[in-house]
Order: structure tokens, then sequence, then C-alpha cells
């Protein structure tokens, strides 16, 4: 049977907050090292930003889960990542949910770096020239849900990150 964790780290009864390092030491509990630059990294923002809640998961030694969510009101961050140790490297594959503070059209227009290739229903396919695929969402009161996929390579010998990561220009990151 698999090991299952799954906790939320409670700071205060009306805030709850995770900062990286609760996350390596989750990690490390769980049996689960080498990665550490990666967890830093992929969380770097929710640490920066503050505000944050998270959950974490694991299988056996070779991998972890976080989920978590940070930011503010119109403007957050969900994001689901799993760290997978892989030789000498650590693999990790994010599933990544931002919110943008107007409607989707005005999200496009705003940032040209994503085209439109194609609207299904209420969806809106986008992608970047790095070959990223965004899928927009129009949200009530004027909010885009903004919905992508990322893959990173980390060297878990060092903290150097073997492919590049998508650099968001949010305040919050993600």
């Amino acid at each position: 049977m698999p090991r299952t964790g799954l906790i939320g780290l409670l700071l205060s009864p009306l805030s709850l907050t995770v900062i990286a390092s609760d996350l390596l030491d989750l990690a490390h509990k769980a049996g689960f090292d080498r990665c550490d630059a990666a967890i830093e990294t992929e969380f770097s923002d929710m640490a920066r930003v503050g505000n944050a809640v998270a959950s974490t998961g694991y299988f056996n030694d070779r991998s972890f889960n976080v989920m978590a969510t940070w930011g503010n009101d119109r403007d957050s961050v969900w994001k689901n990542t799993t760290f997978i140790k892989f030789g000498r490297n650590c693999l990790a594959y994010s599933v990544v949910n931002t919110t943008f503070k107007n409607s989707c059209a005005t999200f496009i227009e705003k940032n040209p770096e994503w085209t439109i290739i194609r609207e299904q229903k209420d969806f809106i396919w986008t992608r970047n020239a790095g070959g990223v695929n965004a899928i927009l969402k129009s949200l009530p009161n004027d909010v885009c849900a903004i919905n992508y996929r990322i893959h990173q390579t980390y060297d878990s010998s060092s903290s150097s990150v073997t492919s590049k990561r998508p650099v968001s220009d949010k305040k919050n990151g993600g």
C-alpha cells in the first residue's frame, strides 16, 4: 500500500501560511531529498508574496507533490507540481492557474506574446513563442483565468535549472 500524506499548514486561525522552507521540511520528512533547489525555485513566488496555503503528498522517496495557492483577490495563483527524482536530475511537472484582473480580451491585448490558436466554446487556446499553451476562460467580475502546464529539469547536485522557466510578469508570479 503506498504511503500518502496530506498536510495543511496553519499559522493562525485567520490565515494559513506556508513558506518554501516548510515545503522542504515536509519533503525531507517524507524521505524526499536532492530536489531542494527545484522546490525552492518552483515555489519562490509563493514565499515572496505570502498569503499561501499548501498541501503535500508523496508515493515513495522518488516523487513528491505540492499543491498550493497564494496571492490576492483577482490576482491569485493555484499551482500543482510533482517533483520526480531521475538520476542526477529533478523533474518538475506543473499545472498552473492564475487570474488576471481584467477580461481575457484585455489579457490578449496586453500580452501579445500569447497568440490565439483556437476558440472552443467558452475557452480560448493560446500559445507563446516558447511553445507553451495556455487556456483562457472568462470569469465573472471581468476576471480571466489562465491555465498552463510547464515542465522543468533541475540538476539535483546544484541549484541550476537545465530547462528555462517561462518568466511571468504577474505581481504574484505563477
